[in-house]
């Protein structure tokens, strides 16, 4: 099964969960002019963990599973309609691979840039599919960005290995989550939500004033052996703890 198809029947479930069982009590018809109204605002801050997907595309570039952990600041004017902003931090480490062609006296060799963590941070907007008492289903797009930290390059070649530190790179994100938050206290909760992050690509930038260097040859721009990276998919999956502020 397909991440985007896991992540619709996560949706579809979240809604039947809510539906009334008992026939003599139907539930009133969706109106979704409603969530628009004006409600008291309200303001939640949330802590959470989890877990983050890897993904390969082709076998130049991969990214491995790993945990997550985050914070959430959550307000909302409107009955129907909430606003979040995210900082998510995985250890998840990244690779992209290249084949560097003979340079002078030096030859053939693989160009391997790594990332040792994952920096993302992101608004999005919650849309409630269904709001009981105590529990509240909803759906939630978003966008942000997200940043490859603690970089390296290194160029192996027969010859010998060098490697240099690099700038971290950075992407245009967009997400798509799910999920339930539920309330068995006055201001305390617990959310479980599944997002979806689509990033765009990108090298980022390397120091121009750094060359890699093996048994004296220079390897002047980095760089122009790297395409952009490929789009990368990640499934996220956490579990928070919510404090209402209000």
């Amino acid at each position: 099964m397909s991440r985007l198809n896991f992540l619709s029947s996560f949706i579809l479930l979240s809604v039947f969960a809510g539906v009334p069982v008992c026939a003599a009590d139907p539930p009133a018809p969706i109106n979704p002019l409603k969530m628009f109204g004006r409600s008291p605002f309200s303001a939640e801050f949330e802590l959470y963990s989890g877990g983050i997907t890897g993904d390969s595309v082709g076998a130049a570039y991969k990214s491995a599973t790993r945990g997550d952990y985050g914070v959430r600041f959550s307000f909302g004017f409107l009955k129907g309609l909430n606003f979040n902003l995210d900082y998510m931090y995985s250890n998840q480490s990244r690779s992209f691979t290249a084949v560097t062609p003979e340079i002078g006296s030096l030859p053939s060799g693989t160009m391997l840039m790594r990332s040792g963590n994952l920096n993302v941070a992101f608004g999005s907007g919650e849309f409630y599919l269904i709001q009981r008492k105590q529990a509240k289903f909803y759906i939630s797009p978003g966008i942000g960005f997200a940043r490859n930290g603690g970089r390296n390059l290194t160029l192996d070649t027969p010859l010998g290995r060098a490697s240099l530190p690099v700038f971290g790179g950075r992407a245009v994100t967009f997400n798509l989550g799910a999920g339930v938050k539920v309330y068995p206290f006055k201001h305390l909760g617990f959310r479980l939500d599944v997002r979806d992050h689509i990033a765009q690509g990108g090298t980022g930038t390397l120091n121009p004033e750094q060359n890699l260097t093996i048994e004296g040859i220079p390897v002047p721009n980095p760089q122009q052996y790297f395409g952009k990276i490929p789009v990368q998919n990640n499934l996220v999956f956490t579990l928070g703890l919510i404090f209402r502020i209000r």
